[in-house]
């Protein structure tokens, strides 16, 4: 299976949502644009065996699974996908969480909106340490 780079952005784009998907705060994985900047470290060889064949696994579980292609998938597929996609394939699952997740807590607008307050490095530490920290809200994660 010979994909363009523009197509493997596409998939990883889809699939990044899966990791990261779209709520009330923001848009995801697709707030930091998670597919392609993925898909420029595949071009560039960073992992890129690992992500293309992981990438080929998704097209070819798409078809069988759902008939058809990742990128056509509808939102609620996208996670049955990616539990097959953990199980068939555990190494790549794990690379594309940790990826799409670094990219998007990387981003400072992305920590504002989730309410982090940022590096207390700079401050001299939390002032609230040692306090028991409170849930907002629980929510399902892969």
């Amino acid at each position: 299976m010979n994909l363009s780079v523009s197509e493997i952005a596409a998939i990883l784009a889809v699939l990044a949502n899966g990791i990261i998907p779209a709520d009330g705060r923001d848009q995801g994985a697709a707030e930091v644009d998670a597919g392609p900047v993925l898909a420029e470290r595949v071009e560039s060889g960073i992992l890129r065996d690992l992500y293309l064949q992981g990438v080929e696994n998704a097209e070819l579980l798409a078809g069988q699974h759902f008939g058809t292609s990742v990128c056509l998938l509808e939102t609620e597929k996208v996670y049955d996908l990616m539990m097959l996609i953990k199980s068939h394939q555990p190494g790549f699952f794990k690379q594309l969480r940790m990826d799409v997740s670094a990219l998007y807590l990387s981003d400072p607008n992305v920590l504002r909106r989730i309410g982090f307050p940022g590096a207390s490095a700079e401050r001299g530490g939390y002032p609230d340490f040692d306090q028991p920290q409170k849930m907002l809200k629980a929510e399902p994660t892969l």
